[in-house]
C-alpha cells in the first residue's frame, strides 16, 4: 500500500516542494510568524526592504514563482526525453524554457525591488 503511494517519482516532488519551501523563507514564516503587509513611505507594501526580514505575503509570491520555475525544470526534463512526438517536445521545450526566463526575472525583480 504505501509502496504505491511513495514512488521514487512522489518521493523527489515532496523534495522539490520542501526545497522551495526552504528557500522562499519558510522557516522564517514558521518562526517568526510576520505581517501580511508592513507599512512603508507611501502607504503598505508586502515587500520588506531589508534583508534580514521578509512578509509572509512575500513568502508566497516567492514560493510560486519558485514553484513556476521548478515546472519549467520539469518540462524542460520530460521535453528532453526520446519521443516520436516532435512537435509536442518543442512545444515542452518552449514552455519549460519560457517559465525558467520568467522566474528568474520576477525573482531577480523581487530582489532588486527588496534590496534597493
Amino acid at each position: 500500500m504505501y509502496r504505491d503511494l511513495f514512488t521514487k517519482r512522489t518521493l523527489s516532488y515532496i523534495a522539490a516542494l520542501f526545497a522551495a519551501f526552504l528557500t522562499s523563507g519558510g522557516v522564517y514564516l514558521i518562526v517568526m510568524e510576520p505581517e501580511a503587509m508592513t507599512a512603508s513611505g507611501a502607504g503598505a507594501s508586502f515587500l520588506v526592504r531589508s534583508s534580514s526580514s521578509q512578509t509572509s505575503t512575500e513568502f508566497f509570491v516567492i514560493f510560486f514563482i519558485t514553484l513556476a520555475g521548478m515546472a519549467g525544470f520539469v518540462a524542460l526534463e520530460s521535453a528532453l526525453r526520446r519521443t516520436f512526438d516532435l512537435e509536442g517536445a518543442k512545444l515542452k521545450f518552449l514552455g519549460g524554457t519560457t517559465l525558467i526566463v520568467i522566474a528568474v526575472i520576477l525573482l531577480e525583480y523581487l530582489l532588486r525591488a527588496k534590496l534597493y
